[in-house]
Protein backbone atom coordinates (compact mmCIF):
# COMPACT_ATOMS: atom_id res chain seq x y z
CA UNK A 1 0.00 0.00 0.00
CA UNK A 2 1.07 3.56 -0.67
CA UNK A 3 2.63 4.73 2.65
CA UNK A 4 0.92 8.13 2.40
CA UNK A 5 -2.45 6.43 1.87
CA UNK A 6 -1.75 4.22 4.87
CA UNK A 7 -1.00 7.28 6.98
CA UNK A 8 -3.94 9.45 5.83
CA UNK A 9 -6.55 6.75 5.28
CA UNK A 10 -8.48 6.09 2.07
CA UNK A 11 -11.01 8.90 2.42
CA UNK A 12 -8.57 11.76 3.03
CA UNK A 13 -5.99 10.46 0.57
CA UNK A 14 -8.54 10.11 -2.24
CA UNK A 15 -10.08 13.49 -1.45
CA UNK A 16 -6.69 15.19 -1.85
CA UNK A 17 -5.69 13.14 -4.89
CA UNK A 18 -8.91 13.62 -6.85
CA UNK A 19 -9.20 17.29 -5.94
CA UNK A 20 -5.85 17.81 -7.70
CA UNK A 21 -6.72 15.34 -10.45
CA UNK A 22 -9.93 17.16 -11.32
CA UNK A 23 -8.13 20.50 -11.22
CA UNK A 24 -5.69 19.16 -13.83
CA UNK A 25 -8.59 17.93 -15.97
CA UNK A 26 -10.23 21.34 -15.72
CA UNK A 27 -7.08 22.96 -17.06
CA UNK A 28 -6.76 20.32 -19.78
CA UNK A 29 -10.34 20.85 -20.97
CA UNK A 30 -10.46 24.63 -20.65
CA UNK A 31 -12.86 24.65 -17.69
CA UNK A 32 -12.62 27.84 -15.56
CA UNK A 33 -11.22 27.28 -12.07
CA UNK A 34 -13.52 29.79 -10.39
CA UNK A 35 -16.85 29.34 -8.67
CA UNK A 36 -19.51 27.53 -10.74
CA UNK A 37 -23.26 28.03 -10.72
CA UNK A 38 -24.98 25.77 -8.19
CA UNK A 39 -21.94 24.75 -6.18
CA UNK A 40 -23.47 25.87 -2.86
CA UNK A 41 -26.36 23.42 -3.36
CA UNK A 42 -23.84 20.78 -4.36
CA UNK A 43 -21.78 21.24 -1.19
CA UNK A 44 -24.88 21.25 1.02
CA UNK A 45 -26.12 18.02 -0.52
CA UNK A 46 -22.94 15.95 -0.28
CA UNK A 47 -21.83 17.26 3.12
CA UNK A 48 -24.68 15.15 4.44
CA UNK A 49 -22.34 12.18 3.90
CA UNK A 50 -18.87 13.64 4.48
CA UNK A 51 -17.25 16.99 5.33
CA UNK A 52 -14.74 16.27 2.53
CA UNK A 53 -16.48 17.33 -0.68
CA UNK A 54 -14.31 17.78 -3.78
CA UNK A 55 -15.60 21.02 -5.32
CA UNK A 56 -13.36 20.57 -8.36
CA UNK A 57 -15.33 17.45 -9.25
CA UNK A 58 -18.42 19.65 -9.52
CA UNK A 59 -16.66 22.50 -11.33
CA UNK A 60 -15.40 20.06 -13.95
CA UNK A 61 -18.42 17.85 -14.56
CA UNK A 62 -21.08 20.56 -14.27
CA UNK A 63 -19.56 21.82 -17.54
CA UNK A 64 -21.13 18.73 -19.13
CA UNK A 65 -24.03 17.86 -16.81
CA UNK A 66 -25.22 21.38 -16.08
CA UNK A 67 -25.65 22.88 -12.59
CA UNK A 68 -27.10 19.81 -10.89
CA UNK A 69 -26.18 18.66 -7.37
CA UNK A 70 -26.72 15.06 -8.54
CA UNK A 71 -23.07 14.87 -9.70
CA UNK A 72 -21.52 12.39 -7.27
CA UNK A 73 -18.04 13.30 -5.93
CA UNK A 74 -15.76 10.64 -7.41
CA UNK A 75 -13.89 9.81 -4.20
CA UNK A 76 -17.05 9.80 -2.09
CA UNK A 77 -18.70 7.34 -4.44
CA UNK A 78 -15.89 4.82 -3.85
CA UNK A 79 -15.25 5.36 -0.14
CA UNK A 80 -18.70 6.13 1.25
CA UNK A 81 -21.48 5.10 -1.13
CA UNK A 82 -20.24 1.93 -2.85
CA UNK A 83 -19.43 0.08 0.41
CA UNK A 84 -22.98 0.74 1.67
CA UNK A 85 -24.73 -0.25 -1.54
CA UNK A 86 -22.47 -3.23 -2.34
CA UNK A 87 -21.03 -5.23 0.59
CA UNK A 88 -17.21 -5.19 0.04
CA UNK A 89 -16.78 -8.63 1.59
CA UNK A 90 -18.69 -10.07 -1.39
CA UNK A 91 -16.88 -8.20 -4.20
CA UNK A 92 -14.28 -10.86 -5.02
CA UNK A 93 -16.88 -13.62 -4.95
CA UNK A 94 -19.19 -11.85 -7.37
CA UNK A 95 -16.54 -10.36 -9.69
CA UNK A 96 -14.77 -13.66 -10.37
CA UNK A 97 -15.64 -14.24 -14.03
CA UNK A 98 -15.52 -17.98 -13.50
CA UNK A 99 -18.51 -17.62 -11.17
CA UNK A 100 -20.65 -15.35 -13.33
CA UNK A 101 -22.90 -18.24 -14.35
CA UNK A 102 -23.89 -18.69 -10.71
CA UNK A 103 -25.66 -15.34 -10.79
CA UNK A 104 -26.44 -14.77 -14.49
CA UNK A 105 -28.23 -17.03 -16.98
CA UNK A 106 -25.53 -18.92 -18.88
CA UNK A 107 -27.11 -18.16 -22.27
CA UNK A 108 -26.45 -14.46 -21.68
CA UNK A 109 -22.70 -15.08 -21.35
CA UNK A 110 -20.06 -16.00 -23.95
CA UNK A 111 -19.46 -19.76 -24.03
CA UNK A 112 -16.55 -20.84 -21.81
CA UNK A 113 -14.03 -23.13 -23.50
CA UNK A 114 -11.58 -23.50 -20.61
CA UNK A 115 -10.97 -21.95 -17.20
CA UNK A 116 -8.66 -22.04 -14.21
CA UNK A 117 -9.23 -20.91 -10.63
CA UNK A 118 -6.78 -20.51 -7.77
CA UNK A 119 -3.94 -22.23 -9.61
CA UNK A 120 -5.87 -25.46 -9.90
CA UNK A 121 -6.08 -27.65 -12.99
CA UNK A 122 -7.18 -26.16 -16.30
CA UNK A 123 -10.75 -27.27 -16.90
CA UNK A 124 -11.82 -27.78 -20.51
CA UNK A 125 -15.45 -27.74 -21.58
CA UNK A 126 -14.50 -28.93 -25.06
CA UNK A 127 -11.48 -29.77 -27.17
CA UNK A 128 -9.86 -26.91 -29.09
CA UNK A 129 -9.69 -29.14 -32.16
CA UNK A 130 -13.50 -29.18 -32.37
CA UNK A 131 -13.79 -25.37 -32.57
CA UNK A 132 -13.56 -23.00 -35.51
CA UNK A 133 -14.47 -19.64 -33.90
CA UNK A 134 -11.98 -17.06 -32.56
CA UNK A 135 -11.22 -17.26 -28.82
CA UNK A 136 -10.60 -14.64 -26.14
CA UNK A 137 -8.63 -15.21 -22.95
CA UNK A 138 -8.73 -12.86 -19.97
CA UNK A 139 -7.90 -12.89 -16.25
CA UNK A 140 -10.93 -13.96 -14.23
CA UNK A 141 -9.97 -12.03 -11.08
CA UNK A 142 -7.80 -9.03 -10.19
CA UNK A 143 -8.33 -7.58 -13.64
CA UNK A 144 -6.69 -4.23 -14.36
CA UNK A 145 -8.10 -2.35 -17.36
CA UNK A 146 -8.29 -5.58 -19.41
CA UNK A 147 -4.55 -6.18 -19.06
CA UNK A 148 -3.71 -9.64 -20.35
CA UNK A 149 -6.66 -9.93 -22.76
CA UNK A 150 -5.65 -11.81 -25.91
CA UNK A 151 -7.48 -12.98 -29.03
CA UNK A 152 -6.66 -16.19 -30.90
CA UNK A 153 -7.60 -17.14 -34.44
CA UNK A 154 -7.56 -20.66 -35.82
CA UNK A 155 -4.82 -21.02 -38.42
CA UNK A 156 -4.17 -24.40 -40.07
CA UNK A 157 -5.73 -26.26 -37.16
CA UNK A 158 -3.90 -24.30 -34.43
CA UNK A 159 -5.03 -21.33 -32.36
CA UNK A 160 -2.53 -18.48 -32.74
CA UNK A 161 -2.53 -14.88 -31.48
CA UNK A 162 -1.64 -11.87 -33.61
CA UNK A 163 1.75 -11.91 -31.87
CA UNK A 164 2.43 -15.49 -32.92
CA UNK A 165 1.66 -17.18 -29.57
CA UNK A 166 0.16 -20.64 -29.95
CA UNK A 167 -2.63 -21.58 -27.56
CA UNK A 168 -1.56 -24.82 -25.89
CA UNK A 169 -2.12 -26.44 -22.52
CA UNK A 170 1.46 -25.61 -21.54
CA UNK A 171 0.94 -21.93 -22.45
CA UNK A 172 -2.34 -21.83 -20.48
CA UNK A 173 -0.57 -23.15 -17.39
CA UNK A 174 1.90 -20.26 -17.62
CA UNK A 175 -0.73 -17.62 -18.43
CA UNK A 176 -1.91 -17.36 -14.83
CA UNK A 177 -3.68 -18.98 -11.91
CA UNK A 178 -7.08 -17.46 -12.68
CA UNK A 179 -8.43 -17.06 -16.20
CA UNK A 180 -11.32 -17.78 -18.51
CA UNK A 181 -11.01 -18.75 -22.18
CA UNK A 182 -14.18 -17.97 -24.11
CA UNK A 183 -15.57 -18.05 -27.60
CA UNK A 184 -15.14 -14.57 -29.04
CA UNK A 185 -18.34 -12.70 -29.78
CA UNK A 186 -18.97 -11.98 -33.45
CA UNK A 187 -20.51 -8.55 -33.16
CA UNK A 188 -23.46 -6.94 -34.87
CA UNK A 189 -22.67 -5.06 -38.14
CA UNK A 190 -23.63 -1.79 -36.42
CA UNK A 191 -20.82 -2.30 -33.91
CA UNK A 192 -18.43 -3.73 -36.47
CA UNK A 193 -18.65 -0.53 -38.45
CA UNK A 194 -17.42 1.43 -35.42
CA UNK A 195 -14.48 -0.93 -34.77
CA UNK A 196 -13.86 -4.18 -36.58
CA UNK A 197 -11.01 -5.52 -34.41
CA UNK A 198 -12.44 -5.08 -30.89
CA UNK A 199 -15.90 -5.86 -29.57
CA UNK A 200 -17.64 -2.58 -28.77
CA UNK A 201 -19.36 -2.68 -25.40
CA UNK A 202 -22.32 -0.83 -23.99
CA UNK A 203 -21.51 0.31 -20.44
CA UNK A 204 -24.71 0.79 -18.43
CA UNK A 205 -25.11 2.09 -14.89
CA UNK A 206 -27.85 0.14 -13.15
CA UNK A 207 -29.18 1.13 -9.73
CA UNK A 208 -31.47 -1.27 -7.88
CA UNK A 209 -33.53 0.79 -5.48
CA UNK A 210 -32.82 0.31 -1.78
CA UNK A 211 -36.46 1.26 -1.16
CA UNK A 212 -38.51 -0.96 -3.49
CA UNK A 213 -35.89 -3.25 -5.07
CA UNK A 214 -36.66 -2.19 -8.64
CA UNK A 215 -33.73 -1.91 -11.06
CA UNK A 216 -33.25 1.27 -13.09
CA UNK A 217 -30.83 1.92 -15.94
CA UNK A 218 -29.64 5.42 -15.08
CA UNK A 219 -26.83 6.18 -17.57
CA UNK A 220 -24.95 4.66 -20.48
CA UNK A 221 -22.04 5.01 -22.88
CA UNK A 222 -20.81 3.03 -25.86
CA UNK A 223 -17.10 2.15 -25.67
CA UNK A 224 -15.31 1.88 -29.01
CA UNK A 225 -11.77 0.55 -29.34
CA UNK A 226 -8.99 1.85 -31.52
CA UNK A 227 -9.01 0.06 -34.87
CA UNK A 228 -6.35 -2.64 -34.68
CA UNK A 229 -6.75 -3.20 -30.93
CA UNK A 230 -8.53 -6.24 -29.47
CA UNK A 231 -9.97 -4.33 -26.50
CA UNK A 232 -12.25 -1.31 -26.31
CA UNK A 233 -10.77 -0.05 -23.06
CA UNK A 234 -10.42 3.71 -22.64
CA UNK A 235 -7.02 3.41 -20.95
CA UNK A 236 -5.80 1.42 -23.96
CA UNK A 237 -6.65 4.32 -26.26
CA UNK A 238 -10.32 3.70 -26.96
CA UNK A 239 -13.11 6.26 -26.99
CA UNK A 240 -16.63 6.42 -25.60
CA UNK A 241 -19.82 8.17 -26.63
CA UNK A 242 -22.81 9.05 -24.50
CA UNK A 243 -26.01 7.04 -24.91
CA UNK A 244 -29.59 8.18 -24.39
CA UNK A 245 -30.75 5.31 -22.17
CA UNK A 246 -34.35 5.77 -23.26
CA UNK A 247 -33.69 5.42 -26.99
CA UNK A 248 -30.17 4.05 -27.48
CA UNK A 249 -29.17 7.10 -29.54
CA UNK A 250 -25.49 8.07 -29.51
CA UNK A 251 -24.34 11.59 -28.68
CA UNK A 252 -22.66 13.69 -31.37
CA UNK A 253 -19.04 13.19 -30.30
CA UNK A 254 -16.54 10.63 -29.04
CA UNK A 255 -14.73 11.31 -25.77
CA UNK A 256 -11.19 10.30 -24.80
CA UNK A 257 -9.96 9.21 -21.37
CA UNK A 258 -9.35 12.71 -20.01
CA UNK A 259 -12.38 14.36 -21.56
CA UNK A 260 -11.00 15.44 -24.94
CA UNK A 261 -13.69 15.44 -27.62
CA UNK A 262 -13.36 14.12 -31.16
CA UNK A 263 -16.47 13.76 -33.34
CA UNK A 264 -14.59 11.40 -35.70
CA UNK A 265 -13.22 8.04 -34.59
CA UNK A 266 -12.20 5.13 -36.79
CA UNK A 267 -13.64 7.04 -39.73
CA UNK A 268 -17.11 7.46 -38.20
CA UNK A 269 -18.28 11.07 -37.79
CA UNK A 270 -20.97 11.38 -35.11
CA UNK A 271 -21.46 15.05 -35.91
CA UNK A 272 -22.78 14.17 -39.38
CA UNK A 273 -25.12 11.27 -38.68
CA UNK A 274 -27.46 10.13 -35.93
CA UNK A 275 -26.66 6.61 -34.83
CA UNK A 276 -28.97 4.49 -32.66
CA UNK A 277 -27.94 1.18 -31.12
CA UNK A 278 -30.25 -1.50 -32.58
CA UNK A 279 -32.34 -3.81 -30.39
CA UNK A 280 -32.19 -1.28 -27.58
CA UNK A 281 -35.29 -2.56 -25.78
CA UNK A 282 -33.70 -6.01 -25.53
CA UNK A 283 -30.49 -4.45 -24.15
CA UNK A 284 -32.42 -2.62 -21.42
CA UNK A 285 -34.48 -5.68 -20.55
CA UNK A 286 -31.34 -7.77 -20.17
CA UNK A 287 -29.71 -5.14 -17.94
CA UNK A 288 -32.67 -5.13 -15.57
CA UNK A 289 -32.82 -8.94 -15.59
CA UNK A 290 -29.13 -9.21 -14.65
CA UNK A 291 -29.49 -6.66 -11.84
CA UNK A 292 -32.52 -8.51 -10.48
CA UNK A 293 -30.40 -11.64 -10.14
CA UNK A 294 -27.64 -9.96 -8.12
CA UNK A 295 -29.75 -9.08 -5.12
CA UNK A 296 -26.97 -8.44 -2.62
CA UNK A 297 -25.70 -5.42 -4.57
CA UNK A 298 -27.49 -2.23 -5.56
CA UNK A 299 -25.06 -0.56 -7.98
CA UNK A 300 -23.71 -2.29 -11.07
CA UNK A 301 -21.81 -1.31 -14.18
CA UNK A 302 -22.70 -3.75 -16.96
CA UNK A 303 -20.62 -4.30 -20.11
CA UNK A 304 -22.90 -5.59 -22.86
CA UNK A 305 -22.06 -6.59 -26.43
CA UNK A 306 -24.48 -6.98 -29.32
CA UNK A 307 -23.86 -10.17 -31.27
CA UNK A 308 -24.19 -10.80 -34.99
CA UNK A 309 -27.26 -12.88 -34.08
CA UNK A 310 -28.89 -9.63 -32.86
CA UNK A 311 -28.70 -10.76 -29.24
CA UNK A 312 -27.27 -8.75 -26.32
CA UNK A 313 -24.53 -10.64 -24.48
CA UNK A 314 -23.10 -9.83 -21.05
CA UNK A 315 -19.32 -9.45 -21.17
CA UNK A 316 -19.07 -8.68 -17.46
CA UNK A 317 -20.59 -6.79 -14.58
CA UNK A 318 -18.59 -4.55 -12.22
CA UNK A 319 -19.43 -4.04 -8.57
CA UNK A 320 -16.49 -2.06 -7.18
CA UNK A 321 -14.50 0.78 -8.69
CA UNK A 322 -17.42 2.38 -10.50
CA UNK A 323 -16.14 4.56 -13.38
CA UNK A 324 -18.54 7.46 -12.92
CA UNK A 325 -16.41 9.82 -15.01
CA UNK A 326 -17.63 8.05 -18.16
CA UNK A 327 -21.15 9.21 -17.45
CA UNK A 328 -20.28 12.64 -16.11
CA UNK A 329 -18.17 13.48 -19.16
CA UNK A 330 -21.21 12.66 -21.31
CA UNK A 331 -23.66 14.79 -19.34
CA UNK A 332 -25.21 12.02 -17.22
CA UNK A 333 -25.30 11.36 -13.49
CA UNK A 334 -24.91 8.00 -11.79
CA UNK A 335 -28.18 7.86 -9.88
CA UNK A 336 -30.31 10.43 -11.70
CA UNK A 337 -33.64 11.02 -9.94
CA UNK A 338 -32.74 8.45 -7.28
CA UNK A 339 -29.77 10.46 -5.97
CA UNK A 340 -31.55 11.80 -2.90
CA UNK A 341 -32.90 8.34 -2.10
CA UNK A 342 -29.33 6.99 -2.07
CA UNK A 343 -28.07 9.84 0.12
CA UNK A 344 -30.80 9.30 2.70
CA UNK A 345 -30.19 5.57 2.80
CA UNK A 346 -26.38 5.84 3.07
CA UNK A 347 -26.63 8.62 5.67
CA UNK A 348 -28.82 6.42 7.88
CA UNK A 349 -26.16 3.72 7.83
CA UNK A 350 -23.02 5.78 8.45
Amino acid sequence: MNPLRAMLGDALYDYIYFRHHHRRLMHRNGVPAGRAEGERQYLDRWRQLSPLVDINSYRLYSRYCGPTPDIVPYDMLHNVIEPRLNPPELWLQYEDKNRFAEYVDAELLPATVASRSGGGPVRYNCQLSTLDCPLIIKPSVDRSCEEGVMRFEKVEGRYVSSGGIELTDHWLQAYGNDFVLQEAILQHPFMNRLCSTAVCTIRLAVYRSVVDGRAHVTAGVLRVGREGSVVDNIVAGGRFAGLDVKTGALADTFVARFGERHPVWNGVDLSRERLVVPHWDEVLAMAVHVADGIKEHHLLALDIALSAKEKPMLIEYNIGGFSSYLFHFTGQTVFGPWTEEVIRWVRARR
